[in-house]
């Protein structure tokens, strides 16, 4: 469906409110959700998530951007990832199975080294270019 905003508009109980100068607003129950003006888009309110559980090893954004993992058995990961796009990423079980990343760049404060994973951690994975980057940011309980 699309829409012409040129004043305020009602698209599915959502208030869509455009200007002159081409912003733009998503407003609920009297509330502005959001705006875009620009390049640039302004969340009013937080934004929500669902957590996806991996079934199987591939690491994608379009399963979300916070996923999880509890291991049973040694694990190869991949990943599609493309420039721009990150992934949280909570594992189970590290210490007690293999884990073979794809090829990362680590960041970490000893340099390009992959960290020894314990029984619950939490990594984010970005991509700049063509490079995957990992980073490890701490056991949970």
């Amino acid at each position: 469906m699309t829409t012409t905003v040129n004043a305020d508009t009602v698209v599915g109980g959502a208030i869509v409110t455009g200007d002159a100068s081409g912003q733009l607003g998503l407003q609920a129950a009297g509330t502005t959700l959001m705006t875009l003006a620009g390049d640039a888009v302004t969340f009013n309110k937080g934004i929500a998530e669902t957590v996806y559980t991996l079934t199987g090893t591939e690491l994608d954004p379009a399963n979300g951007t916070i996923q999880f993992k509890s291991l049973t058995a040694p694990v190869t990961f991949t990943e599609t990832i493309a420039a721009g796009e990150s992934i949280v990423f909570q594992v189970e079980n590290g210490a007690t199975h293999t884990i073979i990343w794809p090829p990362v760049t680590w960041v970490t404060s000893s340099g390009n080294a992959a960290p020894t994973p314990t029984e619950k951690d939490t990594f984010v994975f970005w991509k700049i270019s063509t490079t995957l980057y990992g980073a490890y940011v701490g056991s949970y309980v």
